[in-house]
């Protein structure tokens, strides 16, 4: 669909800031409401600060079961959005729900933060995160998915953070330390404990959860590829 000047200049005098919540309304004027209101899942590439780029995941509104894709990148003027193929083969597996953007109260950067302050009492360090953006399959509310990556590039931990409340929904680190219970504190299980095998077992169903990926290209760390090895 060819963009009008008006809404050209609309989306060109976007702020950054506003690049989560406003990604629907983004997608809305280029592409229409059909589009917008079928979005089912955001995810970034790796980046040390808020993505300058956005992949957007829509169910295709004319042909049931496939899906279009857009990407939206951040240039001096706003985010240019511009279309990335379609089809059934974009992801492995697609989230069940669509995206309530007007239920986001807590934005990327609001999430890095959030982040960022669990690593500290993880005693973890990170340098480049990974978002994704879902809705949970049960209740609907959208959902942060950081996969967050160390100094060698490798996947050091993984948080899942309400999108509508802030709430820390699911944590693991690559020290072994986890957490599936919102505002608990991150925990260690003895090793070679029913403890360890549950917890483990928790991790890999939570982070399998995140994998929708399909020829987007993003990686699952190290930690987690080893982790998903063990438990076959």
């Amino acid at each position: 669909m060819k963009t009008s000047l008006f809404f050209s200049l609309l989306l060109a005098s976007a702020s950054l800031s506003q690049a989560n919540p406003e990604i629907a309304t983004i997608i809305d004027q280029e592409y229409g409401a059909a589009t917008s209101e079928g979005v089912v899942l955001l995810q970034s590439p790796a980046s040390a600060a808020d993505p300058t780029q956005w992949s957007v995941y829509a169910r295709d509104p004319f042909r049931q079961g496939e899906l279009v894709r857009a990407i939206l990148t951040a240039g001096k003027s706003g985010w240019a959005p511009k279309t990335a193929g379609g089809g059934t083969k974009l992801l492995t597996r697609v989230p069940p729900q669509v995206i309530a953007f007007n239920r986001i109260r807590f934005r990327s950067s609001d999430a890095l933060k959030i982040a960022q302050q669990n690593a500290m009492l993880a005693k973890t360090n990170f340098v480049a995160a990974s978002y994704q953006l879902a809705a949970n399959a049960t209740t609907g509310a959208p959902e942060w998915g950081l996969a967050l990556n160390g100094t060698d590039g490798n996947e050091v931990g993984f948080i899942v953070i309400s999108a509508e409340t802030g709430a820390v929904i699911h944590q693991q680190w690559d020290n072994g330390l986890a957490s599936n219970v919102p505002g608990a504190p991150v925990s260690s299980p003895e090793p070679g404990s029913k403890g360890e095998r549950a917890a483990d077992n928790v991790r890999r169903a939570a982070r399998n959860a995140w994998e929708w990926t399909g020829d987007t290209g993003l990686e699952v760390g190290h930690f987690f590829k080893r982790l998903f090895k063990s438990g076959n």
